[in-house]
């Protein structure tokens, strides 16, 4: 089996690339984990949003089945990258953090506002 996500920095227009942020991001899981994981990933800028699709093979490094928590799956992995992201870019101001959300208020598609009215 696999495990197949989507990365996107909310300030990703701000990288030029994307490969270091996606190798701290799995050297990091790697770590949470507590192994290492076979993965590839492709970055897309062709959009708004530059995003990097990764695909881990579902196998530890023993060779056992991987086993990722559905809540690390969900959150944690999204938590780690904006960590990195943070460490990379710097925290984001207010002004940055509301015109994001302005933003979101338009999309179509499911959001952190989306994230949050769920948790209620």
């Amino acid at each position: 089996h696999q495990f197949r996500f989507i990365v996107t920095a909310e300030d990703g227009i701000e990288y030029d690339d994307l490969k270091p942020l996606t190798r701290s991001l799995m050297a990091q899981m790697e770590e949470d984990l507590g192994t290492k994981l076979d993965w590839v990933a492709v970055d897309h800028f062709n959009t708004g949003h530059p995003h990097s699709h990764i695909i881990v093979r579902g196998k530890d490094d023993r060779g056992d089945n991987l086993v990722i928590a559905r809540e690390y799956i969900s959150r944690g992995i999204r938590e780690r990258a904006a960590e990195l992201v943070s460490l990379d870019l710097g925290p984001r101001t207010d002004r940055e953090i509301e015109q994001r959300l302005r933003r979101e208020m338009e999309q179509e598609r499911f959001t952190s506002i989306d994230r949050r009215l769920l948790r209620m």
